[in-house]
């Protein structure tokens, strides 16, 4: 009697096995990952930049603000605390108030007046807490700003004025200064 091999095969399906698929779930995650943080990183030099931008803007309208009237403005709480001296500077350079200044007593409107001495509104510069109008960084948090006294010489770092963005610190903590954007 003659034996034939079997003719009967095993027949196989293609697919991933629980490893490979674990392997692939793996880089993708990974992949997610590093996309994710180069995105945040992007986005937070856009901030710094933006506030960077917006610092040099704001100068330029403090020198202008000088040069028409002789001293820079002066918020009513000249402590660099709070939102008080960026509402000033807004107030100031759009022409849209004076209450936020010293011996002023005008509110603001929302809409800049025909004096303005730049148009930080259209820049995107303009913030609102739905109270006040306000000078904002590039991280939409106020800049803050106070100017010199000379009966109180060291609250300011400059003989001029003070102007920074807390940047990325959100705790606001002078022990973090190394990341606030500054004019000193």
């Amino acid at each position: 009697m003659t034996t034939y091999p079997s003719t009967r095969r095993r027949t196989s399906r293609a697919a991933f096995t629980l490893i490979e698929l674990l392997t692939v779930i793996a880089i993708l995650a990974i992949l997610v990952a590093m996309t994710l943080g180069i995105v945040s990183f992007a986005q937070d030099k856009a901030a710094e930049e933006r506030t960077r931008s917006g610092l040099a803007m704001i100068e330029a309208g403090l020198k202008r603000y000088k040069d028409k009237y002789g001293e820079y403005p002066v918020p009513v709480d000249n402590d660099g605390r709070g939102i008080g001296g960026a509402v000033a500077i807004y107030q100031a350079l759009n022409d849209d108030g004076d209450d936020y200044l010293v011996n002023g007593s005008e509110p603001s409107d929302g809409r800049a007046g025909a004096e303005r001495l730049m148009d930080l509104v259209s820049e995107g510069y303009v913030g609102t807490d739905g109270r006040d109008y306000f000078v904002k960084d590039g991280y939409d948090r106020p800049f803050q700003f106070r100017v010199f006294d000379p009966n109180n010489p060291d609250a300011t770092r400059q003989k001029t004025y003070d102007l920074w963005s807390y940047g990325k610190d959100k705790e606001k903590d002078e022990r973090n200064e190394a990341k606030w954007i500054k004019n000193w």
